[in-house]
């Protein structure tokens, strides 16, 4: 790896670190990209650091441009990755330990398995852009292009999509950088920071003269603008409320290897029966009494003669409503299906309407690949998840209260897929079962997946959880009240009104992002065409 005098002390050092390394043995290279990428998970909640992007983002982008060839700099990206998911995803190792019938001794596996798997997508960009071969800022745009166009990818089909911890996501707990979402969506935040970001590489290591210039100026002038405008849209602005409709949201704070132990079924319901009751042998004044998923731990709950579901419509005044979190079941045949489903009641203990959860978490609600689990001898994991997808998402509409749209669990993760065009409701409630996450990061980056949808919707956000975070948040993604992770208690507010509606919508705005990511890399492939057909003349 000879060094040039014609580039930047960057650039030369890196190639110097990069040798060094490389003299020290096979591992030296891969565990420097490891450490890059983990750099960049400091980013993400619960740290909220952003400014290791300027060094994580710059390296990964100059250990593209230092690779012998394509293949190299895919094994480098695939390390950043790693590196990036392994740290940023420790939760899950958590989650195992949380399931009787799965084998603690899998979360270690699972863990490299699943950040592994990940990290191809990370791997993908770095190598799309060595293979084009760009130049100073064009090199610059083409990662930012090729790592977001990998990013939708993942967000959208891996396992029926995972777009956990993107790069977009880092500015959810930043306000006014979070407003970006609302213009752009959380992907056009994550091709603006990788552009912006990125470019930091080129400043450092190119000579003082016109390409450094420009790259500092797309930098400097993304990030500020981005803030500048953030604040011009949210400074000033005092959330508005429904005065009407006051919502009391249940934490029972039970901890998730408790939670389906038969003995202890009827001690969790008494505690959400105490907590929704307060001081009183009512729910007084409350128009919305929220319990969290599969708060009710029996799936008989909407029989006829169910007790559960008398026992909470006693709490009720006239006219209000309870929403409750549990799982049904439909007898087909000699065969149940089983469904993670929400339940609005009325003061009657009639069931009002239901939500059967459409987007099922892999693994953990429903098993895919099942015969390939069983050939490579993972039986154990066949039969995890049970349950089925219900109908499409539609608002659900009560007397008294604004048309909402029920997500569970992790459908608050998905851009672009809370409601149909043409069904915009008042309001987003989310009830999640986040015990399993314990004391990780996971909580954390939950509830900062979940707040970008109500910045890109202008939709206040309504979330009840079973062991924190539980909040209420309003359109501009800024929390009314909340309830910390393992604490019990209670979050009440009225309900913050909607922002108007947006001009595009999100499902589009991804489509355009998506569409100028592709573009931007088929403009520099038929260039690098076009060079090597000149070549061979």
């Amino acid at each position: 790896m000879p060094q040039n005098d014609q580039n930047g002390f960057l650039h030369n050092g890196l190639l110097g670190v990069l040798a060094w390394l490389e003299a020290k043995g096979r591992f030296g290279i891969p565990a420097f990209c490891f450490l890059v990428g983990g750099l960049l998970s400091f980013a993400v909640s619960p740290y909220n650091f952003f400014p290791v992007i300027f060094i994580s983002i710059p390296l990964s982008l100059a250990l593209v441009s230092t690779a012998r060839s394509s293949s190299a700099a895919f094994g480098r990206g695939w390390w950043v990755g790693f590196g990036f998911f392994v740290l940023s995803l420790s939760w899950i190792g958590h989650s195992f330990t949380q399931q009787d019938q799965v084998p603690a001794f899998l979360a270690p596996f699972a863990m490299a398995a699943l950040s592994g798997t990940l990290a191809l997508y990370v791997a993908a960009s770095f190598w799309v852009t060595r293979c084009l071969k760009v130049t100073g800022i064009a090199r610059v745009f083409v990662f930012a292009a090729a790592w977001t166009l990998f990013e939708v990818s993942r967000g959208t089909w891996f396992f029926d999509g995972f777009p956990w911890n993107l790069v977009g996501s880092l500015w959810a707990e930043w306000n006014y950088m979070a407003q970006g979402a609302y213009w752009f969506s959380v992907y056009g935040l994550s091709f603006l920071t990788v552009l912006g970001a990125g470019s930091l590489a080129l400043f450092f290591e190119s000579k003082i003269g016109r390409q450094q210039l420009i790259s500092g100026l797309v930098c400097f002038l993304i990030f500020p603008a981005l803030w500048v405008a953030g604040y011009q849209r949210v400074a000033d602005v005092e959330t508005a409320f429904h005065l009407n409709v006051s919502m009391r949201l249940v934490q029972g704070n039970i901890k998730q290897i408790e939670k389906w132990r038969p003995h202890l079924i009827d001690d969790h319901f008494n505690n959400h029966m105490q907590l929704s009751r307060g001081s009183s042998s009512k729910a007084k004044n409350i128009k919305l009494l929220i319990w969290p998923e599969d708060a009710v731990e029996q799936v008989t709950f909407d029989r006829e003669g169910s007790i559960p579901r008398w026992r909470i419509s006693r709490l009720l005044e006239y006219g209000n409503y309870a929403i409750i979190g549990a799982s049904r079941f439909e007898q087909k045949d000699r065969r149940r299906k089983y469904y993670n489903s929400m339940f609005a009641l009325n003061s009657k203990g009639d069931i009002y309407a239901r939500y059967d959860k459409n987007h099922l978490v892999p693994f953990g609600e429903y098993t895919p690949a099942t015969s390939l689990l069983e050939a490579i001898g993972l039986r154990q994991l066949v039969g995890l998840g049970s349950f089925y997808e219900g109908t499409k998402r539609k608002p659900i509409r009560l007397p008294g209260v604004p048309a909402f749209i029920p997500l569970i669990c992790y459908e608050s993760i998905f851009p672009g897929e809370v409601f149909a065009p043409g069904e915009r409701p008042q309001w987003i409630l989310n009830i999640s079962n986040d015990a399993w996450f314990g004391l990780t990061s996971g909580p954390y980056q939950h509830l900062a997946l979940a707040r970008l949808r109500a910045v890109e919707e202008g939709l206040p956000l309504v979330r009840s959880t079973s062991s924190g975070i539980s909040t209420v948040i309003d359109g501009y993604g800024r929390t009314m009240t909340s309830l910390g992770v393992n604490r019990r208690g209670t979050v009440e507010s009225p309900l913050p009104r909607a922002l108007g509606k947006p001009l595009v919508a999100t499902s589009t705005r991804i489509l355009a992002v998506l569409f100028l990511s592709a573009g931007i890399l088929l403009f520099f492939l038929i260039q690098c065409v076009r060079q090597l057909r000149a070549r061979k003349v």
